[in-house]
Parts: structure tokens; sequence; C-alpha cells
């Protein structure tokens, strides 16, 4: 049995039952880093945005969350 709530980053927990929606919104710049936003659209019509940003301090791992939502 999996656990149905995830943590993505602070204090938003997300039931990945309700999830209906990933994506990524990956932007590129011409002077300097790109950034990569997931984007978790869920079955109620909300919408969640967590940018990718492991190398901050406490900064927030968008991939891992990803896995630990499309994972069983």
């Amino acid at each position: 049995m999996r656990a149905s709530l995830v943590q993505c980053g602070g204090d938003l927990w997300l039931n990945r039952d309700l999830v209906q929606r990933l994506e990524w919104d990956r932007r590129h710049y011409m002077n300097g880093p790109g950034s990569s936003t997931l984007v978790i659209t869920m079955a109620d019509g909300a919408v969640h945005r967590i940018q990718h940003q492991p190398g901050y301090l406490d900064g927030t791992d968008a991939y891992a969350i990803e896995r630990a939502l499309t994972n069983a």
C-alpha cells in the first residue's frame, strides 16, 4: 500500500490520487541559466507551480517530487 500524501516543498502536501496532470515549464534565457518549473494540475482544477531549485539552501527538487507523484 502506498502513502497518498506527498510533500511538495515547504508546507505543500498533495494527494497523489487527486493529481490529474503533471507537466514541465522549461525556460531558456540567452544571458543566464534557465529555469524548470513543475506544473501540477489537481482534479478540482487547482494548479501548483513548483520551481526546481535543489542547489539553494532548503531548495526544492521538483524532479524528485515528480517521481514521488508518479511511482506507485
